[in-house]
């Protein structure tokens, strides 16, 4: 029913369809959502694919719903506009863009559960090894069903997660789990930890150790088609590294790592995701009323109360009480006592013009990059739209 809504106020009145944005009409959306601009989505793998080196594939990284933004919306805009295949986290992320029908490569970057071997199996969905016993437990699954798993070795250079050690301690044990009936060792990945900061020389580290392993498995006989470390500062700072194959997460979705320094490669990104709400009440309260749960806010002059339709169960933190802007016609105006579950509070009082039952809200996203918020809650972009919360409403926009 909201589809047939939002459809009807998209079309023009001769019946043509018409782009329109969320702020054209309030009605677009009950109370919060998100805006997900897919011009911006294909401009951003474009711009990817300009400074990629022709000879490496682009694996999307789509994994958290696509940070937030949607899953098999965002992987379909963008394989059709230049990705060669996608990463996720977990084999139920691969399994619903399967059974959604994506067809392309898909790669779990993390474990998975031997318990779950069957469904990757089935699926054809790529998996990272690491542990000779998981690489046992797939191949026995793999000749059971009479297919073909495609594998990723992975090795650890130095993020300290998971990994095979790069030393050649444990090369006889992955030459031997390549030799395994019913896997195919498609590729061999690391990755890096400080790419996106100015300590080269580590990364320059990682990079070393990793080719030489690559170099040393070679010797024994071991090849693998795609090799891959880079992860979107790595796309941006180290061309010459780009191997057979990079992983493109954040910079998908308009951002750069927070103090990432500049890369040798100039980039063009747009922000995808702007997260929206809209004013539902509007009172002036007298001075010495307090405000909103803890009454930690109390008015030292008539005050504008505006009330906003989104709280902390939206995504919006708690922590952003007492002092941080949302963005209403163009104004920046503070939020006043905490934030509440589904509610927060703005103070009006010095703004230009009026405000009234239903203008917009916006949060983050177009004029506003969610790196704000990151900066406010001493933390990344990643996490900022990762928490947009799955009762806010995803809008895709051409």
């Amino acid at each position: 029913m909201y589809w047939d809504r939002f459809r009807k106020h998209s079309k023009r009145q001769d019946g043509k369809e018409q782009k329109m944005g969320i702020v054209e009409n309030g009605v677009f959306f009950d109370r919060t959502c998100v805006e997900i601009d897919k011009s911006a989505l294909k401009h951003n793998i474009q711009e990817i694919r300009r400074i990629t080196d022709p000879k490496a594939d682009i694996m999307a990284v789509v994994k958290a719903d696509a940070y937030g933004h949607g899953a098999y919306e965002v992987a379909k805009t963008l394989l059709d506009n230049g990705a060669d295949g996608l990463c996720i986290a977990t084999i139920g992320e691969a399994v619903h863009l399967r059974q959604s029908g994506i067809t392309s490569r898909l790669l779990i970057l993390g474990g998975t559960d031997i318990e779950s071997y069957e469904d990757a199996v089935l699926y054809n969905i790529d998996l990272a090894i690491y542990d000779k016993e998981s690489a046992v437990a797939l191949s026995n699954e793999a000749v059971r069903q009479g297919r073909v798993c495609d594998i990723h070795i992975k090795l650890d250079t130095g993020m300290g997660r998971i990994g095979f050690p790069v030393d050649g301690s444990m090369n006889d044990e992955i030459a031997e789990i390549c030799k395994l009936p019913g896997i195919n060792p498609y590729g061999i990945f690391s990755h890096f930890a400080v790419a996106d900061t100015d300590d080269d020389e580590y990364t320059m580290k990682q990079f070393e150790a990793f080719t030489k392993e690559v170099e040393d498995l070679k010797a024994m006989g071991i090849e693998f088609k795609k090799r891959h470390i880079c992860n979107s500062a790595g796309i941006m700072r180290f061309p010459n590294m780009h191997m057979d194959m990079v992983r493109a997460g954040l910079i998908l979705y308009g951002y750069k790592p927070a103090g990432c320094p500049e890369g040798y490669t100039d980039i063009d990104l747009k922000p995808v995701m702007t997260w929206y709400s809209k004013v539902v009440h509007v009172k002036t309260i007298p001075e010495g009323t307090t405000v909103s749960y803890g009454r930690h806010f109390v008015a030292k002059r008539p005050t504008k109360v505006v009330t906003v339709s989104v709280g902390y169960a939206d995504g919006l933190s708690r922590r952003l009480s007492n002092g941080f802007e949302l963005i209403v016609n163009g104004q920046r105006l503070p939020i006043i006592g905490n934030v509440c579950m589904d509610m927060c509070m703005l103070d009006a009082t010095d703004m230009e013009g009026e405000v009234k039952k239903g203008d917009i809200v916006t949060i983050f996203g177009k004029g506003r990059p969610a790196d704000e918020l990151a900066e406010a809650l001493g933390t990344i972009s990643y996490e900022i739209t990762c928490d947009v919360g799955k009762r806010v409403q995803r809008i895709f926009a051409d």
